[in-house]
């Protein structure tokens, strides 16, 4: 019988190993981001499934040192399976598998290759993506294409939701594709020309820039939810992140961008209105570096972002 590993940073991990033990497809080696790595945005840990299905697991922050061809070359893997690893994998193990490498992308590639996938596809306006499945070679989500899925994105869906949406794909792909590709039934096609680039994100991108349109600032801010370390402004220096926004796309304010205009009342979460070069953003959920989060109307009434602070300063 045909074997595989799955090596995964990803919170999709433990069910996804749920639904190919269930359907007599397990893997037979799991490699997955040690603790110490719990801080990075989606950690997700894999004891839990490796031992639930009995299943060795290593757990390592470098993927090419040696240790991952060693045991898949030991275990005598013919697939190895990589989804939400923060490295390009490299030969030796790259070339290690009789039946190759495979890679998971949440975008329509060639469009969108690169880091940060899911929170470019929001600032970026798209309307829908797609999910690839494509053979790994030497180059950065470049190899022949197994399969695509598209997804929709709507203007109410935050990070979160499109994480969801992608992670239901993610384990639809595996639970089809693996069998196929163990038992030699995949026929992949080069990817079309041309194709796009999307720059890797660190946390200190999350600045908010309350002089673009506020169309812009709320894409911003639901693209950097959770499980991303989210957007954030400064109020005298000290920062404080917003979590959730609604956007109000009429008039402006005659304050300057970044403006606390006036409480917005709500049975729900409740907010504060802030002025935008054009439009206005209603924002919900804020926190103050190293503080809870709390929404945005519970700061005003504490005198902590009252009417007239200027966010941004």
């Amino acid at each position: 019988m045909k074997t595989f590993a799955f090596c995964t940073g990803m919170e999709f991990a433990a069910p996804a190993v749920d639904v190919l033990a269930a359907q007599g497809t397990a893997p037979s080696l799991l490699i997955g981001y040690p603790p110490k790595l719990s801080h990075r945005s989606g950690y997700a840990p894999l004891q839990e499934a490796a031992d639930k299905h009995g299943i060795p697991l290593l757990e390592t922050d470098d993927i090419n040192d040696g240790r991952a061809h060693e045991l898949v070359t030991g275990k005598g893997i013919d697939l190895l399976v990589v989804a939400g690893w923060s490295q390009l994998v490299r030969d030796p193990l790259l070339s290690a598998c009789p039946l190759g490498a495979i890679g998971l992308h949440p975008t329509r590639l060639p469009e969108g290759r690169g880091r940060a996938p899911l929170p470019w596809t929001i600032i970026k306006g798209l309307t829908s993506s797609a999910v690839s499945l494509f053979y790994l070679n030497e180059g950065a989500d470049e190899g022949d294409l197994i399969a695509q899925r598209d997804f929709e994105v709507s203007r109410r869906d935050d990070v979160t939701e499109v994480y969801r949406k992608v992670t239901r794909i993610n384990i639809e792909l595996l639970a089809t594709y693996v069998p196929l590709l163990l038992s030699g039934q995949v026929v992949a096609r080069p990817q079309p020309p041309g194709g796009s680039w999307w720059e890797r994100r660190r946390p200190g991108d999350g600045v908010i820039d309350w002089s673009r349109p506020a169309g812009d600032v709320y894409d911003f801010v639901r693209a950097l939810a959770a499980p991303y370390p989210g957007a954030f402004t400064s109020v005298a220096g000290r920062r404080l992140y917003v979590h959730s926004a609604d956007l109000v796309e009429w008039g402006g304010a005659d304050e300057p961008p970044g403006t606390v205009l006036a409480p917005v009342w709500s049975t729900g979460t409740a907010g504060v209105l802030v002025a935008c070069a054009s439009g206005l953003l209603v924002v919900r959920e804020a926190q103050w570096e190293g503080g809870e989060r709390r929404d945005a109307l519970a700061l005003l009434e504490a005198g902590e972002l009252p009417v007239g602070t200027r966010l941004g300063t």
